[in-house]
């Protein structure tokens, strides 16, 4: 799948037309172009400290450097192999395109010859490209080997190389197994050595038919260390290879280690990363186990849902580490302050969940109120900064009538709300009003509303620009579904999404906005408008093995524009789903479109995702985008960021922009594009002028 690109261009030239002239035409070919001009060896000397170029142009007959000299300082600064180089041919100049190949161009290009300027630069465009994916693989080559080498030598499982039945490396652990102390008391040693005299035999017959054949086997066979003292162990072969020459890797496990690192993934696996607190689907498996327990034995507990006051002042005030850190510190309070019988989880955000087991009301206020004032007391210093908050807690009291879990979380939040409209530190019970409908019988009258508006079409699109900040003129909009009640008024997602979300709806909710966009699409292709969409998915959707192949039956049918789809994927749901999300990022590029990771940098090290996850955009999550243009700590994630995606050939998103002296900052730091209601809100027409950011 060809993907959207920018090059770093250094013209050599005394005239500022050449340079715009050659900058319009690399956009005319789909690629956007950073360019920089220069005249003569110091200007180009100061460039280079700057950016490494992918393509130099050079202007024959400039008076203060020549091509030769050009070539000899990318030469200097080891860039002959990464930087093209191109002559222009000028009036009154010598225009010998052998001259110039001889001197280190890649070619001569002339202005006059447009045709041949055009095939000119998509070549070297196309090598551009090529040579980024051959470092790439390669620095990814090297990083591999060096991981693969680390790893080994750190590995408590006993590892070796042996080639033609000889021993060419072992690690530490393989040494200590059999008692050598260095790798090269080891070397050129027959494997047949480590085997104890009665099984050398069909140990021998294992390797000989294991030569004549591929794949991973096993045999469990009395070996010997050093010594002389044998012991019965199970080993591994696997074909491998070092130094590019085959060889065979075999492994020898430490059985009771294994087991116990399986216990210990299994634990993190339980834990929110920042406070170390229960995560929410543990919290969720708890919760379900103690309604369960309530039904049977009749027995009474509570649903505490703690949500801190004024979380975003303090947010912006603190930055993002900041406020990560001032929930850590209350993670720990609430450690000291609950009780150890109870479940207590960072459930997303800023918001805590508890489990008070076997507790009345009377004994959940009571642990509520204790809960209140233990925060409310508490100052924290973070940054030099002294900093203290309240919270909000709502209460959902469990017993054996209680509904279902998803209920109960939604009566504590309620619980919450109602609190903090009482304004901040206050405590609330939940109380069922008498003919309230549970979440699943309001969840069913809205799911029949959405059945009702997918039979008879009663759903609209709206379109939200995605505009680039460096002269890209191409057309692109984020694509957001709205609902029609019966009076023709719009009904926005949030009143929807959820209900249709919980009621296994949201499939057909995707399909539908799919099959419309696609409709769009095609109707611009019709006008000669060459326009991008960006398309959410929902979890549902990216659990869907059928997605795939409906999708490249309708986009095939469409025949629209390749890349014309750029399908959006929320980060936390990536995480969790990776094997899915890989599936569909490499599927959808077999068919032409682009993938997006959505929400992107919320996690603790959301590159390393990118490692598993084919991902062609990264939307920065909003919350960076928040006084952005004061907040140095959302500046610095910003930039991070952009400067990792960029050396990753990633493209990125700012989203939710709010405000004007944004657009600086954003444009500062590389960038690629920006979207936000300051820009313009979703509409229902595709009619914004994205030659305004251009100039």
């Amino acid at each position: 799948m060809s993907k959207e690109k920018s090059v770093n261009i250094i013209v050599i030239d005394d005239s500022f037309n050449n340079e715009e002239k050659l900058t319009s035409i690399i956009r005319g070919l789909g690629t956007a172009a950073h360019s920089t001009r220069v005249e003569d060896d110091e200007d180009l000397e100061e460039a280079l400290k700057k950016v490494a170029p992918d393509l130099l142009i050079y202007s024959n007959g400039m008076e203060l450097i020549d091509l030769p000299a050009v070539v000899k300082i990318l030469a200097d600064h080891n860039l002959s192999n990464r930087t093209s180089v191109l002559a222009l041919s000028r009036e009154g100049q010598t225009n010998d395109i052998n001259i110039a190949m001889s001197q280190g161009a890649n070619d001569l290009i002339d202005m006059e010859n447009e045709a041949h300027l055009k095939n000119v630069l998509t070549r070297e465009l196309r090598q551009t490209q090529n040579n980024r994916r051959l470092t790439t693989l390669e620095t990814a080559y090297t990083e591999s080997e060096k991981r693969c080498s680390s790893l080994m030598d750190s590995s408590r499982d006993a590892i070796a190389y042996i080639h033609e039945g000889m021993h060419i490396y072992s690690n530490q652990s393989y040494l200590e197994l059999f008692g050598f102390e260095e790798n090269e008391d080891l070397e050129g040693t027959p494997i047949l050595d480590m085997v104890g005299s009665d099984d050398q035999t069909s140990f021998k017959k294992f390797l000989r038919d294991y030569a004549k054949k591929e794949g991973i086997d096993s045999l469990e066979s009395n070996l010997k260390n050093a010594d002389g003292t044998e012991f019965k162990g199970k080993i591994e072969f696997s074909p491998a290879s070092i130094d590019g020459e085959p060889c065979v890797q075999i492994v020898i496990r430490n059985e009771v280690d294994q087991k116990e690192l399986e216990k210990q993934i299994n634990l993190l696996s339980q834990r929110d990363q920042v406070t170390g607190l229960f995560n929410r689907q543990f919290f969720m498996d708890s919760l379900e186990k103690t309604i369960a327990k309530a039904k049977k034995s009749k027995t009474e507990s509570a649903l505490l849902y703690l949500s801190l006051d004024n979380f975003q002042d303090l947010k912006d005030k603190l930055g993002v580490i900041g406020s990560d850190q001032l929930l850590i510190d209350v993670a720990e309070l609430l450690k000291k302050t609950c009780k150890n019988e109870d479940v207590l989880s960072r459930f997303h955000g800023h918001h805590f969940t508890i489990i008070h087991e076997n507790s009345n009301r009377e004994g959940a206020e009571t642990c509520a109120n204790k809960l209140r004032e233990a925060i409310e007391e508490f100052a924290t210093d973070i940054n030099g900064v002294s900093t203290t908050s309240t919270c909000t807690i709502g209460i959902s009291l469990i017993e054996h009538q209680s509904p279902e879990s998803s209920e109960i979380l939604l009566r504590a939040e309620k619980a919450a709300d109602e609190s903090q409209q009482q304004g901040p530190n206050k405590v609330s019970v939940y109380v069922p009003k008498e003919g309230e409908l549970t979440q699943k019988e309001v969840d069913s009258k809205v799911s029949n509303s959405l059945m009702t508006a997918l039979k008879t079409n009663m759903f609209v699109l709206y379109y939200q620009p995605v505009i680039s900040l460096h002269g890209d003129i191409d057309e692109r909009y984020e694509v957001y579904i709205r609902m029609k009640d019966k009076d023709g008024g719009i009904i926005m997602p949030n009143e929807f999404i959820p209900a249709a979300e919980r009621s296994g709806l949201m499939t057909a909710v995707d399909r539908w906005v799919i099959g419309n966009a696609l409709k769009t699409l095609i109707a611009l292709k019709k006008a000669k408008r060459n326009t991008k969409f960006f398309i959410k998915l929902s979890e549902a959707s990216l659990r869907d093995e059928k997605l795939l192949p409906w999708l490249e039956e309708k986009i095939n049918a469409a025949n629209i524009n390749k890349n014309s789809i750029i399908f959006e994927i929320k980060e936390s749901i990536a995480v969790t789903n990776l094997k899915q999300s890989k599936a569909l990022a490499e599927g959808l590029a077999a068919l032409d479109c682009s993938f997006a990771l959505d929400d992107f940098g919320t996690g603790m090290n959301p590159f390393q995702l990118l490692k598993h996850i084919p991902a062609d955009y990264l939307k920065i999550e909003s919350s960076f985008m928040e006084n952005l243009s004061t907040n140095t700590q959302n500046q610095e994630t910003v930039k991070n960021i952009t400067e990792t995606a960029t050396k990753m050939d990633k493209l990125t998103i700012a989203q939710c922009i709010h405000d004007a002296s944004s657009l600086s900052v954003l444009w500062g730091m590389g960038v690629n594009f920006i979207q936000g209601n300051f820009l313009q809100e979703p509409m229902a027409e595709l009619n914004y002028d994205f030659s305004e950011m251009a100039g």
